[in-house]
């Protein structure tokens, strides 16, 4: 192959090397961002198309020119591609290349490609070639409506890149915003460059799409290197804060808003104006926020926020500082905890509901647990509660070496004043009596309706003479009562035994049986009476 070296071929050339060298760079931080794999194609890309244009300008033989340039078609097609696919990736819209749609993205530059490739049937890109007027081995390319076909796909392919990043370049995050103007300004280079080579004011023979295409690639090597451009914090911001459903709030070190997402501006209203603008002021409306930041380096808190919906938000304050400690800005996150506040609230109504229904279900079972120690006619103890309470008395009393007194007390000829009377009498009478034992006794006296007209007294402490003279009063002052039913007096006596422990038994069943016994011998002795039990 006949070959001229030449400037034009000097200058592809060393586009060559720097498409290679900012590719290289790229590969080293591959794993910071997403956007650095399409990127690191699409300069390896620029390379070989500058490669190829590089050896389009040296040949010097025609049908050697047209072959490079039908291969430059196949390098100006993949870099216009990888571009969009950059663009999309930098500007997190990624998730738009399924295998589908990538194989669509491709398939225009494969039309062009096969287009140029075979332009000797149709003659639809090129329709003549013509010598340099200066005598060098440079061709004049004579284009037809093929050639500014391809020109109108490489200007949609690009602005539409374009269009993202100018889209990127208008979010709120002042990082955000420097990073896309950036990448913006770079994707400039090749439309520029494009329009030049298609409007035929570059010099004969160069094309210049290439070295725009690498320097746009420069330009973002610069970026790169300086000011951190594939980054995954400021690339991902739309994945990692614009996405949260949490508010997000960032200020500098003078509490200045310089970043906010959606989920804030929803939750409180605030607007792209407000970015750079004392967060005092835009916050007016809500002091104890402002307060909070001021005060504190770092806080968690719930507070009420009557803003665009009023809500409950956990507010979680955190103060940034560089690496020499310094205070870079501040961080504020606010969650809608709204649902878990009405949850909660809720929860603590139920237990307040239950706490109260277990009150009223205690105090049933009190009086359940009453009930079934009182007798319901007299509310005196009834004989359930006696068997239950008297035998751990005795208990108490053994251990104490103390006494306990027990009297067995009947009313006389009850069933004679049921007959008589009738049994609402009878009731009556057995209240009348009841009140007098409850009278005669104190809060350690254990008095109970035994059955029937029967009543039995415990009284701890007492000897038998005491317990005697106790039963004896209790007698007289019934038998002085005044009763009446149906406008007839009804007269009444009581009977009783008197028996105390351990002199006269060591169990319950003992003393209970030797008292019913000195009652009995009451009866015997006609009644109205009270007999103790004789010691052996």
């Amino acid at each position: 192959m006949l070959f001229q070296y030449n400037l034009y071929f000097v200058i592809l050339s060393i586009t060559v090397i720097i498409s290679v060298t900012v590719a290289f760079a790229a590969w080293q931080r591959r794993s910071i961002s997403l956007a650095s794999k399409p990127f690191i194609s699409m300069m390896l890309a620029i390379a070989g198309y500058a490669t190829v244009a590089a050896m389009e300008a040296g040949a010097i033989m025609l049908r050697e020119k047209i072959f490079w340039s039908k291969l430059e078609y196949v390098g100006s097609g993949s870099v216009i591609t990888l571009f969009l696919i950059f663009a999309m990736h930098f500007t997190n819209k990624n998730r738009w290349l399924t295998p589908r749609n990538t194989a669509l993205l491709w398939a225009i530059p494969t039309f062009n490609m096969i287009l140029v490739a075979t332009n000797e049937w149709h003659g639809l890109v090129w329709s003549g070639f013509l010598p340099d007027p200066k005598g060098t081995n440079f061709v004049i390319y004579q284009h037809n409506l093929g050639f500014f076909w391809i020109m109108i796909c490489v200007y949609l392919y690009t602005l539409t890149g374009v269009v993202m990043l100018i889209q990127k370049a208008l979010v709120p995050s002042v990082l955000s915003r420097r990073q896309s103007s950036m990448a913006l300004v770079g994707a400039v280079l090749p439309i520029l460059g494009a329009s030049l080579y298609m409007l035929r004011l570059t010099p004969p023979g160069l094309n210049i799409t290439p070295m725009s295409f690498m320097l746009a690639g420069l330009f973002y090597f610069v970026s790169l290197s300086r000011f951190r451009m594939f980054d995954l914090v400021p690339v991902a911001r739309d994945t990692l804060i614009e996405n949260m459903s949490d508010g997000v709030l960032v200020l500098d070190a003078k509490n200045r808003i310089i970043d906010f997402n959606l989920a804030l501006k929803h939750l409180i209203g605030v607007k792209k104006q407000d970015i750079g603008q004392p967060a005092a002021q835009v916050l007016a409306q809500w002091p104890e926020i402002v307060r909070l930041y001021h005060t504190y380096e770092s806080v968690k808190i719930e507070i009420f926020i009557d803003s665009v919906t009023p809500c409950y938000v956990e507010l979680l304050i955190t103060s940034l500082h560089n690496r020499r400690k310094q205070l870079t800005g501040r961080l504020l996150v606010l969650r809608d905890i709204t649902q878990r506040y009405q949850a909660e609230s809720e929860l603590r109504q139920a237990n307040e509901y239950l706490h109260k229904q277990v009150l009223e279900i205690q105090t049933l079972q009190v009086q359940l647990r009453e009930q079934a120690m009182r007798d319901g006619l007299t509310g005196l103890f009834n004989r359930r509660y006696f068997d239950e309470i008297f035998p751990k008395e005795l208990i108490r009393a053994m251990r104490d070496s103390d006494r306990v007194a027990l009297i067995i007390m009947d009313i006389d000829y009850f069933k004679n004043i049921n007959d008589t009377f009738g049994h609402q009498a009878g009731d009556r009478v057995i209240q009348v009596f009841a009140d007098l034992l409850r009278n005669y006794s104190d809060s350690q006296n254990i008095v109970c309706r035994y059955g029937g007209e029967e009543f039995v007294l415990a009284l701890p402490g007492l000897t038998q003479e005491k317990a005697y003279q106790h039963a004896e009063q209790i007698r007289l002052s019934f038998q002085a009562a005044q009763l009446e039913s149906g406008g007839k007096q009804i007269h009444t006596t009581v009977s009783g035994g008197v028996g105390v422990f351990p002199d006269h038994g060591k169990t319950t069943d003992e003393l209970l049986q030797v008292v019913d016994q000195a009652l009995y011998a009451a009866k015997l002795h006609g009644r109205n009476c009270i007999k103790r039990v004789q010691s052996n």
